[in-house]
């Protein structure tokens, strides 16, 4: 749960709305044709049970994402558009501001 404060009150955000609005994000983006499954060993070995991982540093947004790519884009420009689109898509929901996306293909897949 991430608080933040402005002129009208305390502002409450759940981790599940932040997750579900990065989810979506992520989805519109072409090129990316869906989130990596996360295995046993991510989760024993690494800590990750989640293809999106949201921490708070401080007052600021650390984004990591897991995702499929589809074969044939530009790899390259698809993750760059999707690094941007979800900074700005968070911060303009929730006005916290994003230090970070994290972007890490774990599959190429075919159309």
């Amino acid at each position: 749960m991430l608080y933040t404060e402005d002129h009208i009150g305390k502002i409450m955000i759940s981790d599940n709305y932040l997750r579900q609005l990065t989810e979506q994000t992520v989805m519109q983006c072409f090129g990316v044709a869906g989130f990596a499954e996360t295995k046993l060993t991510d989760k024993l070995f690494s800590g990750r049970f989640s293809p999106v991982e949201i921490h708070a540093d401080g007052n600021q947004l650390d984004i990591s994402l897991h995702v499929k790519v589809m074969y044939g884009v530009n790899m390259p420009a698809v993750i760059h558009a999707l690094m941007h689109k979800v900074e700005f898509t968070v911060q303009e929901a929730v006005r916290i501001p994003v230090s970070r996306v994290r972007v890490y293909v774990d599959e190429v897949v075919e159309p």
